[in-house]
C-alpha cells in the first residue's frame, strides 16, 4: 500500500512536459513549423488527459504487482493451513491413543483393587 501511494504521489508531483518546441501564436501569425494549433482549452483538457493516463497506467502496474503478491500469499497461507491440519490430524491421534492407554490402565487398576 506504502508503494502504491508513493507512485501516485510521485506521478501527481512530477511535471513531464511534453511540448518542448511549443510556440503561443496569436492570430495572424506565422507558425515556425508545421504542426496542429490548439486553443489553451484544447491544450489543457488534452494535458489532463495525458496526467490521467499516466496515472491509470501506474495504477494498472500497481494492480498486477498486488495481483503477483497476493497470489504468492495465497500459496503461502495454504502450504501453512496443510501443515497445520497434518499436525492437528496426529495431535488428536495421539491424544486418542493415549486416551485408550490410560482408560486400559484404569481398568486394570479397578479391576485390580476390586479383586481385593
Amino acid at each position: 500500500m506504502k508503494n502504491l501511494l508513493l507512485m501516485i504521489s510521485l506521478i501527481v508531483l512530477t511535471n513531464e512536459s511534453f511540448a518542448q518546441n511549443a510556440v503561443r501564436l496569436n492570430k495572424g501569425d506565422i507558425a515556425p513549423f508545421t504542426g496542429t494549433i490548439l486553443t489553451d482549452s484544447k491544450l489543457i483538457e488534452l494535458d489532463k488527459a495525458q496526467r490521467s493516463n499516466i496515472v491509470l497506467k501506474q495504477l494498472g502496474i500497481a494492480k498486477d504487482e498486488l495481483i503477483v503478491y497476493h497470489k504468492q500469499d495465497a500459496r503461502v497461507q495454504r502450504r501453512k493451513l496443510s501443515e497445520a491440519r497434518f499436525k492437528g490430524f496426529w495431535a488428536n491421534t495421539m491424544y486418542f491413543g493415549l486416551g485408550v492407554i490410560l482408560t486400559g490402565f484404569a481398568f486394570k487398576v479397578n479391576e485390580k483393587i476390586g479383586d481385593i
